[in-house]
């Protein structure tokens, strides 16, 4: 046995930490590119909350304008009941201006979609034009709510400008603009 090779090795692992690692067995790439193949990563951030780490955000887009597709990728930190999920997501569509009957529509949809999420759990939120949006637990599909209506007000949540986390918003669409869903008139490059 080769003590030096298994030292070396050793060595460079400890080094590069546990990131390379779990990158590499995944394949490095996220499950966004199976449903948008044209994807590319616009921005990313975390979203802190009373100076507790929440979770981290990945905005990727099929072309400039998200006509294409986009979505948003959401690394937990920590761990949330996926009712408590639906209903934050609700009420954020309020500041939104969404109406009370859309928002309990949608609430019963997302109540049976999102499952309890624990700390290093994803969520990814799939836009896919002419079928609405897909949800992703871990990679795997959960479900999904069709139109465009519902995908404003859900990636709003994030994109809009009326958003709750207006830095988050700025690291995600990175001195770019949200898709043209959500922002018909920002001057897309």
């Amino acid at each position: 046995m080769n003590w030096t090779y298994i030292r070396i090795t050793c060595l460079l692992l400890a080094l590069l930490g546990p990131s390379w690692v779990s990158a590499n067995a995944s394949g490095g790439k996220s499950p966004v590119y199976r449903y948008i193949e044209s994807a590319s990563l616009q921005g990313q951030g975390r979203l802190t909350f009373w100076g507790f780490d929440v979770y981290d955000a990945r905005y990727y887009v099929a072309d400039p304008k998200g006509q294409n597709g986009f979505a948003l990728e959401i690394h937990y930190i920590r761990s949330f009941k996926g009712a408590d999920l639906a209903k934050r997501t609700i009420d954020e569509m309020t500041r939104l201006g969404v109406s009370e009957k859309q928002r309990m529509i949608w609430l019963q949809s997302l109540e049976k979609i999102f499952p309890d999420i624990a700390s290093g759990d994803t969520l990814i939120g799939i836009h896919l034009p002419d079928r609405g949006t897909l949800f992703l637990h871990n990679g795997k599909p959960v479900g999904d709510v069709p139109g465009d209506a519902f995908a404003k007000a859900f990636f709003g949540i994030w994109l809009d400008e009326r958003t709750s986390a207006p830095r988050l918003r700025s690291a995600l669409i990175a001195s770019r603009c949200p898709p043209a869903l959500i922002a018909a008139n920002c001057p897309n490059p």
